[in-house]
């Protein structure tokens, strides 16, 4: 009877490793990936990102069909505002805090009205930031850190998505 203690208490621990195993695991992954980011770019910036191919890693299992820039975002001085044209093909703009957790996110295949020709400009605020104190589209993130990752197709003539993602920008307000 001693060893069916054991396979209980084994199992018991395995049950009960795997939900702390995957509460940290993603925190880990964010935090990797905000260091590698700071060391190239501080917070509060556009990062335009060349295009990738099988070496690159900047973001996890990148597309050579998109293109990308990301904003690494510390809100503690305050809001951001983010802007990027939307081109006619494939775009995206993400929201991830920093569990890996997607938050919010703004494309221009899904929307209820046409954004394409457009410019998005996005007011990001902290998790205890007023939002009626902003005007235009805000977004509050739910952690003071996070990530903002730009997408757009880079299919066929990508110049029209590269020049969008050239024009965006990120930074404080």
């Amino acid at each position: 009877m001693n060893w069916l203690r054991w396979i209980a208490a084994i199992l018991v621990c395995g049950w009960l490793g795997q939900y702390a195993l995957a509460m940290l695991v993603p925190h880990l992954v964010m935090e990797r990936l905000y260091q590698k980011f700071a060391e190239v770019r501080e917070p509060n910036q556009l990062n335009l990102t060349p295009r990738p191919d099988e070496n690159s890693r900047w973001v996890v299992r990148p597309s050579p069909d998109l293109l990308y820039a990301s904003c690494l975002y510390n809100l503690e001085q305050g809001p951001l505002l983010i802007s990027a044209p939307v081109p006619e093909r494939y775009w995206s703009m993400q929201f991830y805090q920093m569990n890996t957790d997607n938050f919010a996110g703004i494309s221009n295949q899904r929307e209820q009205r046409s954004r394409v020709g457009t410019r998005v400009e996005v007011t990001l605020i902290g998790p205890g930031a007023d939002p009626t104190e902003h005007s235009g589209e805000v977004i509050q993130s739910p952690t003071t850190r996070g990530v903002m990752l730009l997408r757009a197709s880079g299919i066929g003539d990508a110049s029209q998505s590269q020049a969008a993602i050239d024009a965006s920008s990120c930074a404080p307000l």
